[in-house]
């Protein structure tokens, strides 16, 4: 069987994140063939290689839309074929596989909640009779979005991600803290993760960890936020922050859209708004680091309350506030969350598990069989609701 994998550039999914699950997926065990094909600039090559991807074909595509690049890639995917199966990465070249070839069977991995507007388009492809479509959420909480929007449930099928675990670098933490700024281990430094890693508004993260400095007693490690240099409404944050004196508290880092390269660095991991719950939690499990987070769905369905993480009522920075100060107040609390949820990383969220999972799932679009995803042991936040 061969399987073309496509990514747009123009895509939100076209980040360092879901293109590491997508190597996971260029390796999953089999005798499949795999080939990637990147519809974008210099860029999403660079995220690519930066994903760990090592061999991928590049056409470049107007704006970085795949559908723009009708004609190129036809003539790319002429020149590659012939394949039993796409495997697209984005709404985009689901699109442009639907339209332009509707003979050849298709799967779309979602690893980002859609727009409405989006839902409503992935319903339309989906109802194309010609060739089967076939949806793989990472989440319930993305494949509920997909349900409700009209989307079939039978094509439906939520696929736990995969991560290559041995992409975090555990002995990365001094030179990290060095290039922050930071000397030694006197002050703890908080990463805000969410899913792409700029779409938390920055205040209220700030405010929380603001808060939980100014509570803490004296003598304790000061607390910094790390943060995307493009975090939504970061320069507002600052510049509100300097007022009061509490600007020094902000690092910036380009490199937080690969968690796996600045987790280690960090002390804790802060998920907040409705854009976490995302991989970038999942690499925080994997990277050790103890999370802090609001109870949302999406956040909830990953970690749970005192189990793996501790959480609190979404929109509250005093709440979130009053968590970070028990994992520093706790460091045998801070070890015993970290430490269920890295085992429920590896246990869960393992490259063997999810390629196994995707090679089935590969097998039974082709032979046109309905698609059935082992279940896997409800536990942990994955307890949650019952939703395995």
């Amino acid at each position: 069987m061969r399987i073309l994998h496509l990514i747009d550039a123009a895509s939100p999914q076209a980040s360092p994140t879901t293109l590491a699950l997508l190597n996971v997926s260029l390796r999953a065990p089999g005798e499949h063939e795999h080939v990637l094909l990147l519809l974008g600039g210099r860029t999403l090559q660079e995220q690519a290689a930066n994903a760990g991807v090592e061999r991928a074909y590049h056409l470049g595509v107007p704006q970085g839309h795949a559908c723009l690049g009708w004609s190129g890639v036809g003539q790319a995917v002429q020149r590659l074929g012939p394949f039993d199966l796409f495997h697209c990465w984005s709404t985009g070249t689901l699109s442009l596989a639907a339209l332009r070839y509707r003979s050849i069977p298709r799967v779309v991995t979602l690893t980002l909640a859609p727009s409405r507007k989006a839902v409503h388009w992935l319903r339309v492809l989906g109802q194309m009779d010609r060739a089967q479509t076939v949806f793989l959420p990472i989440s319930n909480t993305i494949g509920r979005e997909l349900c409700s929007g009209g989307v079939q449930e039978s094509t439906v099928h939520v696929l736990r991600p995969g991560l290559d675990f041995a992409m975090v670098d555990g002995e990365a933490r001094a030179a990290l803290r060095q290039r922050w700024g930071i000397a030694g281990d006197d002050v703890r430094v908080i990463a805000l993760l969410c899913d792409p890693p700029t779409q938390t508004e920055a205040l209220e993260p700030m405010m929380a960890v603001r808060l939980a400095a100014d509570s803490i007693a004296t003598g304790v490690p000061g607390l910094k936020l790390l943060m995307h240099v493009d975090q939504m409404d970061r320069r507002r944050a600052h510049q509100i922050f300097v007022r009061v004196s509490r600007g020094d508290r902000m690092l910036l880092d380009s490199q937080l859209d690969c968690p796996w390269r600045v987790l280690p660095g960090c002390d804790y991991a802060l998920a907040m708004g409705q854009a976490a719950g995302g991989m970038s939690l999942l690499w925080a499990m994997a990277a050790n680091v103890p999370i802090v987070g609001e109870a949302r769905y999406a956040i909830s369905e990953i970690v749970e309350d005192r189990h793996s993480a501790l959480l609190a009522r979404p929109d509250r920075p005093t709440a979130l506030a009053h968590r970070l100060r028990q994992l520093i107040d706790d460091p045998q609390l801070a070890w015993k969350l970290r430490d269920t949820a890295r085992h429920e990383a590896y246990s869960f969220f393992s490259r063997q598990r999810y390629g196994q999972s995707l090679q089935t799932v590969y097998q039974q679009v082709v032979a046109g069989e309905p698609v059935e995803i082992p279940p896997m042991e409800v536990t942990g936040g994955l307890r949650f609701a019952g939703r395995v």
